[in-house]
């Protein structure tokens, strides 16, 4: 596994890579950590998780996307619901059974989306 150091979203903006995947609490606040980043510098991520339920348990362990176009540059945002209150001090949040379903179900999306590119870049539709 290649690791790489540096700030996430600048890696992001710079093409580096173009999946960024964050845990996220059930109350629609991205309002601490890496999600307020996230928040403020794509608002697109924010607007999709407000189209969620709020407060909702069975967000739990799922996800919205959300697609940014930056400096020419495509990147998929994941806001994955992983614990289900905000944090607040330094106790842990995270609700480890929803990584596990959100972890199994992204890679099912990330694979298929992948599928679709590849028959994409194979299989281009001929130019009109």
């Amino acid at each position: 596994m290649n690791k790489i150091q540096g700030d996430l979203i600048r890696l992001a903006l710079n093409g580096d890579f173009d999946v960024i995947i964050h845990g996220c609490n059930c109350f629609c606040t991205m309002g601490a950590g890496i999600a307020l980043t996230i928040k403020k510098v794509f608002p697109e991520a924010y607007k999709t998780d407000l189209t969620t339920k709020k407060g909702s348990w069975k967000k739990l362990g799922t996800y919205s996307v959300t697609k940014v176009e930056r400096h020419g540059h495509q990147i998929i945002i994941v806001n994955a619901y992983t614990q289900f209150h905000y944090a607040s001090g330094p106790a842990n949040k995270a609700d480890y059974n929803a990584i596990r379903v959100f972890l199994n179900s992204i890679c099912r999306f990330l694979r298929k989306m992948l599928i679709e590119i590849s028959a994409q870049l194979y299989n281009p539709s001929p130019s009109p």
